[in-house]
């Protein structure tokens, strides 16, 4: 306060109102907390009293205070919001500040990552002697606005008098980005399965500084239908559903998308669809009749509503033997199909059993017909034939009745030994079980050489008679095995027959007629071939009274030429000898035991 003397600098009378202005005057008030004008009116030191001549008043136009303040406000973050605590959000976040000055704080900044994102001013009242609040208070963040992955938050406080301070940093941590799509897997396969129990997995790959996952949503679809459901499963890093059914049974489709630990998620992420098959249901299966057309078909119809049929087999078993065969079944549609060789199973009473299983492994069997009767069928299911097949010979026999005599006729022989070289008719007839003539058949002819492999040589085919002919030259032994095939009707049926080709050589002797004490040089070439390694083994026989007689034994060269010297020195008189060349079979030579033609050699000695 500031005493002023009265009469001390004062206007004129009667011109202090009119005067127009104060005239203004800066005072330092020394950190003041308060202002008083006071007005004393005092007289002079003789005069101890106040004049009274007029009346004397002081008028204050305005009076203005400036208050400075430099001191900076404090501040902190509260880290009582999932914000400020460290977890991964996204969106808009609120979260929670202390600051406090000794003016109040007029506005409240949050930055992060360095950048303004958002601002919250005080309303402040400047007439007060603390204009504006101090304390707690809120901001609002939108995260969209501020670098995704872990960040540093601080809220800078402002003071009524500008002064400003800054926060400690907490880590935020934001991602705003839903998880994309991955690649989605069943355990096993997405096969068709008879328990509704599946394992699904994926990878969820490395984002670096993003928030983890850590959910997992799916929408399982009907294939082909518009019925559907959702669901669900949690976990941190979780990449994988065990244990999921599926509504009910059938083929199902299932979609993917993730979810992340800030609550991302998108289901226009979702993978491609994986398949969920589900079928609890084991198939239905009854046998067919068979059709006159093929009595050997034998159909096994299944009927398997879910998944389908996968395939199956049917056996066979005699009518009380107890054991049972496997047939080679066949799939046909939703049907198993198999053909009984009624021609290699004995004649008599067959039952049949048949299992099936889907497309999920149930299986089901049944040894009944479709109308619930037994599976039973009696072999031969086919018509049976008579075949019989030989070498076609001539014979001389005697006339059977009573015309007496004997006659030339055809025989079949099984079994004949024929000259090398020679063309043979090899035939037979074939006729059904009555006896009738089967035309136009045809039957395979197949050959086995001695010692060699079978191979099929030709067709022939059945006369209006039922016989058959094929033409060979002798030239190895050899098995002839003719085969009726048979039909859809018609049983199969063969017979063999056997060639046996005498072995043979050529057969010279240089000179034919000879004195005592020279010789004769006896040569050939054995026939037929292949020849044993070493050689074929041949003797020379010649013949007396008691029979041949061996009396050189060799080894023919490699390709089966031969060459014996021979000497006579023991002949009187004039003296013809029969020789021949004979040849034994053995391994490694396609013929049989035979002999070569016979020379006659003349020899000349000393009369007896």
């Amino acid at each position: 306060m500031k005493n002023v003397r009265a009469n001390r600098g004062c206007p004129r009378p009667g011109m202090a109102q009119a005067s127009g202005a104060p005239f203004p005057r800066a005072y330092d008030l020394g950190g003041a907390t308060r202002i008083v004008q006071r007005v004393v009116c005092m007289g002079s030191a003789k005069q101890q009293f106040c004049s009274a001549r007029g009346r004397n008043y002081i008028r204050t136009f305005s009076a203005e205070a400036t208050v400075v303040d430099g001191t900076s406000p404090s501040v902190g973050v509260v880290q009582d919001s999932v914000l400020t605590q460290g977890q991964w959000v996204r969106g808009k976040q609120t979260f929670s500040y202390e600051a406090s000055d000794n003016v109040g704080i007029k506005n409240a900044l949050a930055l992060i990552a360095g950048g303004v994102r958002a601002n919250r001013p005080q309303s402040c009242t400047y007439s007060l002697r603390v204009p504006c609040p101090s304390g707690s208070g809120r901001i609002e963040v939108d995260t969209t606005e501020a670098p995704e992955g872990s960040q540093p938050l601080t809220v800078v406080a402002e003071d009524a008098a500008g002064n400003r301070a800054e926060s400690g940093a907490v880590t935020v941590r934001i991602d705003n980005t839903a998880p994309g799509a991955v690649p989605v897997g069943v355990a096993g396969g997405e096969t068709w399965r008879n328990s509704n129990d599946f394992d699904v997995g994926w990878a969820n790959p490395d984002e670096g500084d993003r928030a983890p996952i850590t959910a997992a949503h799916f929408r399982l679809c009907r294939a082909g239908s518009d019925e559907c459901a959702n669901g669900d499963r949690g976990g941190v890093g979780i990449a994988a559903i065990d244990n999921l059914a599926v509504p009910s049974p059938g083929e199902w489709e299932l979609r993917l998308w993730r979810e992340d630990a800030a609550g991302n998620q998108q289901a226009d992420n979702a993978s491609q669809p994986v398949k969920l098959r589900f079928d609890p249901e084991p198939p239905q299966l009854g046998f067919e009749n068979q059709g006159v057309e093929d009595p050997t078909r034998v159909s096994v119809l299944v009927t398997d509503r879910i998944s389908g049929l996968a395939g199956g087999g049917i056996e066979i078993s005699r009518v009380g033997s107890g054991s049972w065969q496997v047939l080679p079944t066949v799939q046909e549609g939703d049907r198993l199909v198999t053909h009984i060789d009624d021609a290699s199973l004995p004649a008599g009473d067959y039952e049949l059993r048949a299992t099936a299983h889907d497309q999920a492994n149930n299986l089901a069997g049944t040894d009944r017909r479709l109308d619930s009767q037994p599976m039973r069928l009696k072999l031969p299911l086919r018509v049976a034939t008579a075949m019989k097949a030989g070498v076609v010979e001539k014979r001389t026999v005697a006339r059977k009745g009573k015309k007496k005599g004997k006659v030339r006729r055809v025989v079949l022989e099984p079994r004949a030994k024929v000259s090398f070289g020679r063309k043979v008719h090899l035939g037979g007839r074939l006729v059904n079980q009555a006896g009738h003539a089967l035309t136009d058949a045809k039957v395979s002819v197949y050959s086995r050489p001695k010692g060699g492999d079978e191979q099929f040589v030709g067709t022939v085919a059945t006369d209006p008679s039922g016989r058959f002919s094929y033409a060979v030259e002798a030239r190895a032994s050899q098995t002839f095995r003719f085969v009726y095939p048979g039909t859809a009707t018609i049983l199969p049926i063969e017979d063999t027959a056997t060639l046996l080709v005498k072995g043979t050589s050529t057969f010279t002797v240089t000179p034919k007629h000879v004195k005592n004490g020279g010789s004769v040089t006896f040569t050939g070439r054995v026939k037929g071939r292949p020849l044993p390694e070493a050689g074929k083994l041949l003797e020379l026989q010649v013949r007396f009274t008691s029979g041949w007689q061996t009396f050189r034994t060799i080894n023919t060269e490699a390709d089966g030429t031969w060459r014996i010297p021979y000497l006579f020195d023991r002949t009187c008189g004039e003296t013809e000898f029969d020789f021949r060349a004979h040849l034994a079979g053995e391994a490694g030579w396609p013929l049989e035991t035979g002999n070569s033609r016979t020379l006659t050699v003349r020899v000349k000695g000393q009369p007896c």
